[in-house]
């Protein structure tokens, strides 16, 4: 057979492997589906009417709004093509070098090329429907703000599947270059780079500029070059976002040929990255997944020396912390040896944490003393808050939700020992729940500081992402117990199917329920009338808080624990 025959093979297999999985999925549990595919309507709907508010409100303002929509869009593409290209590379690395399947096919009669290109497809197909739907409600509206026809959307539906399959192939040339060449001159590389990334974190700890002064001394021009000065970079001619930005914005203005150069420009990028994959990147892959598996080999033997970072997780360190039973003890290390040990893992959430200190360094804080204003800055702490939220439940979904699935077929050996995995469970909840609480609080820290909160107002954000993070945490590990995969071990692929979706879909409704009895009181307060009664209105929205959290984190354990008692998914092990 060719290349494209066993590629075909392939697909063919692992397409009606997904269908089965689905159908039986379906089959199981009509309620979920019809759940997840009703909250995907929904969420259609909904975002295309948000969106298009949004867009037309800032078309309307005077002076800026042209530049500042076009901006909006050049950066949401900007973000989406970084978003894929980490998604991918994360998908290749553990399909490819982590995953079981990759070692049973080299050695049947495939070429390696083959595995690499279908590889290549199964990320883009599975990273890349979420942020298609996502991003449709976006697009729609991009054309309904300025007016195009019909003809806009048949363009945009042609080149956007371009747009998303480009990232995977950057992606497969990025992950099979860093395994094959990895090396000390590689690590310096990348050292250099994150000192040199965390030296800008720390420059950029500076007062942002006041957008109204500088609009009343030098013009709207020069105040929004000097506020958006740092949304500069999307818009780089070199990149592939803004190509696709470009062409959006210029097939819903009516310009339709010009939109169809960068059009042609992102195909023609597309089948050069393609080819580079095959000719270049898939012939390297059996040498890469040996080196992989020899590195591999040479770490479980190696023994970790005093002082290393292997040795921060070896038994003595539980002599610190004396309150610890050793069985507790020996879980908590394995759990941490696993999350260190498996790069898909560590790696998003270090990048992810890392963006959010970004974020929350590069906080305004110009509207701390302006008493004219407090609604204002009671709406720029309250975004804050709910962007910090809805990260939260990214990583709750990512990350805790496959945990117990994770376990694979090994998860009867802690179910016959003597913890037992009721214990097991309240474990991870408490671990990963702390992890996570002081993560997000440490960021709420950070913003506070910088949109210049009081020390009391500061606290109550804090307590409030720590309740939170409860929540979320509790509610994800559940629902990982409640819907288990012990097939796959990819956690992104685990996180992808029913399980993932109902718990992200479970998650968004939480926040949504927990951002107004939050900010309530905060809204009462910049009232004139509502000094008097400000600690009632508090206290209320705290209570309000506890139970919501409590009934969102308890109900779902109560079934996870009573499943666990009853042992009913181990058969499936």
């Amino acid at each position: 057979m060719n290349l494209a025959r066993e590629i075909a093979v392939l697909a063919r297999v692992h397409w009606r492997i997904f269908t089965a999985r689905t159908v039986q999925s379906v089959q199981r549990s009509r309620l979920m589906a019809g759940t997840i595919t009703l909250f995907l309507a929904a969420y259609l709907v909904a975002g295309y009417f948000l969106f298009c508010r949004g867009l037309n409100y800032m078309v309307t303002l005077p002076g800026v709004g042209l530049l500042l929509t076009e901006r909006i869009v050049y950066m949401a593409y900007f973000f989406f093509f970084l978003m894929l290209v980490f998604s991918n590379s994360i998908l290749l690395y553990s399909g490819i070098f982590r995953g079981k399947e990759t070692p049973w096919l080299l050695t049947t009669p495939l070429d390696p090329r083959s595995i690499l290109c279908w590889k290549v497809v199964e990320s883009f197909l599975v990273s890349s429907w979420g942020l298609a739907v996502l991003s449709a409600p976006l697009l729609a509206s991009v054309g309904s703000t300025f007016g195009a026809g019909p003809g806009f959307y048949v363009r945009s539906l042609a080149v956007y599947p371009l747009f998303l399959v480009l990232p995977a192939m950057v992606a497969a040339l990025l992950v099979i270059g860093l395994v094959r060449w990895w090396g000390p001159a590689l690590r310096a590389v990348l050292a250099a780079l994150g000192g040199a990334a965390l030296v800008s974190l720390v420059l950029s700890w500076r007062r942002a500029p006041d957008f109204d002064h500088i609009a009343a001394t030098t013009g709207i021009k020069n105040a929004f070059s000097s506020v958006m000065g740092y949304t500069e970079a999307s818009m780089n001619r070199y990149l592939p976002s803004a190509w696709m930005a470009e062409q959006m914005l210029l097939w819903a203005r009516g310009f339709a040929a010009r939109g169809t150069f960068f059009g042609l420009l992102l195909a023609s990028w597309v089948l050069l990255s393609g080819w580079v994959c095959l000719v270049v990147a898939s012939p390297a892959t059996y040498r890469a997944w040996n080196l992989s598996q020899a590195r591999r080999v040479g770490r479980t033997r190696r023994k970790p020396s005093a002082g290393s970072a292997a040795a921060a997780f070896a038994p003595g360190w539980t002599r610190w912390l004396p309150f610890l039973r050793r069985d507790t003890a020996a879980l908590i290390r394995k759990d941490l040896r696993e999350f260190r040990r498996d790069p898909a893992q560590w790696i998003p959430s270090a990048v992810v944490f890392s963006m959010l200190l970004v974020y929350a360094a590069n906080l305004n804080r110009a509207m701390d003393g302006d008493p004219d204003r407090p609604y204002f800055r009671l709406m720029l702490s309250s975004l804050n808050f709910a962007v910090c939220g809805l990260t939260l439940s990214t990583l709750t979904t990512r990350f805790v939700f496959p945990m117990f699935s994770l376990e694979g077929r090994r998860l009867w050996i802690l179910g016959l020992s003597p913890v037992g995995l009721e214990r097991v469970f309240r474990l991870k909840l408490l671990l990963f729940g702390g992890i996570l609480a002081a993560g997000t609080a440490t960021l709420m820290l950070v913003s506070g500081l910088r949109l210049g909160m009081k020390s009391g107002e500061m606290l109550h954000y804090c307590g409030a992402i720590v309740l939170m993070s409860g929540g979320l945490t509790s509610l994800a590990l559940s629902l990982g117990v409640l819907f288990p995969n012990f097939h796959d071990p990819s956690p992104a692929r685990i996180v992808s199917g029913f399980g993932g979706t109902l718990c992200l879909i479970l998650n968004f409704l939480y926040i949504l329920a927990f951002l107004p009895l939050f900010i309530w009181p905060g809204f009462r307060a910049v009232r004139p009338s509502g000094d008097a009664l400000q600690e009632w209105f508090l206290l209320g929205s705290a209570a309000a808080l506890m139970v919501l959290t409590a009934l969102t984190a308890g109900i779902p354990a109560f079934f996870a624990l009573k499943k666990i008692k009853k042992l009913e998914f181990l058969g499936n092990v």
